[in-house]
């Protein structure tokens, strides 16, 4: 997610499109960051930043799609206070969005606010991207510079079945200014993709950072998952890349020149790329395969 006060504001209104593959699209959205498919009941979840992503304004909000991409409420949580929420990240019937410098966890079926997670205490400035592993700890990055140029990214770490017990997981120059995150389905471990330098980074058990992959058109990444086969996919802002990466770390430019592609998600059951146009104020899919 990029610091950006100068954004494209799309219609006043909201509007469903199906198309082809299950795919779909919805407009009328307000600086959308991130969406995610509850896999449970095939939900999607939009987080609209809607306005500034730094300044605590009380105005963000929660959209909530049915399991065919349309709108069951645009406005499904707002005024909690939420100010500029970012990632999304769902554990059980929780769903957890990351506002600043707090992680806040919603009833994902009623929208009432369950957990308030400060990190503020722990020095978090940018509070990111989501991810959570299957021991049900909750991962989340701070993409410093934003809002301190010197200041070193980090991931903390939420320890949700232990009371949301806090620390940081990592915080260094060497892990750069992490953004994206998603846990890699077989070994377990951390994956951070980063702005600005466009590393992919790897974290081993205790936080230590090591550069999983690099690649010449890698420039302010952000969003990136897993499909069901073990391909990575990845956007960049700049650019508006996505990208796939094999198992192999074989790097393939699947789009290019979309308008800012932001923390894009993957719908493993329908095989869709869920993409959020953070500047375009749209949410729409595409196909990865049959």
């Amino acid at each position: 997610m990029r610091k950006h006060r100068g954004l494209f504001w799309g219609m006043g209104f909201t509007l469903w499109v199906a198309t082809a593959a299950f795919g779909f699209e919805v407009t009328g959205l307000s600086t959308p960051e991130s969406i995610i498919v509850d896999p449970v009941t095939g939900h999607y979840y939009i987080s609209n930043i809607n306005g500034s992503p730094i300044e605590k304004d009380n105005n963000g909000f929660i959209t909530r799609l049915d399991s065919t991409g349309a709108v069951i409420a645009l406005k499904f949580i707002e005024g909690t206070p939420l100010h500029a929420p970012k990632g999304l990240a769902i554990i059980g019937d929780v769903l957890y969005v990351s506002d600043i410098d707090v992680v806040r966890g919603f009833h994902k079926i009623t929208g009432q606010l369950m957990h308030l997670v400060n990190l503020k205490s722990l020095g978090a400035l940018f509070l990111n991207d989501l991810a959570a592993d299957i021991a049900g700890n909750l991962y989340v990055s701070d993409t410093a510079t934003f809002i301190r140029p010197e200041a070193p990214g980090a991931i903390f770490k939420i320890e949700t079945r232990q009371g949301h017990q806090t620390s940081v997981f990592v915080r260094e120059t060497s892990l750069g200014q992490p953004n994206g995150l998603i846990v890699h389905p077989k070994t377990g471990r951390l994956i951070a993709n980063t702005w600005g330098t466009g590393k992919i980074m790897e974290m081993t058990a205790d936080g230590k950072p090591t550069v999983w992959l690099t690649h010449a058109n890698f420039k302010d990444l952000d969003g990136l998952d897993y499909d069901r086969a073990g391909n990575l996919y990845m956007s960049s802002f700049t650019g508006g890349q996505i990208f796939r990466i094999t198992p192999e770390k074989h790097v393939t430019r699947l789009h290019r020149d979309l308008i800012t592609p932001a923390d894009t998600h993957i719908d493993r059951k329908k095989n869709l790329l869920l993409v959020p146009s953070f500047q375009g104020n749209i949410v729409r899919t595409l196909s990865i395969g049959p």
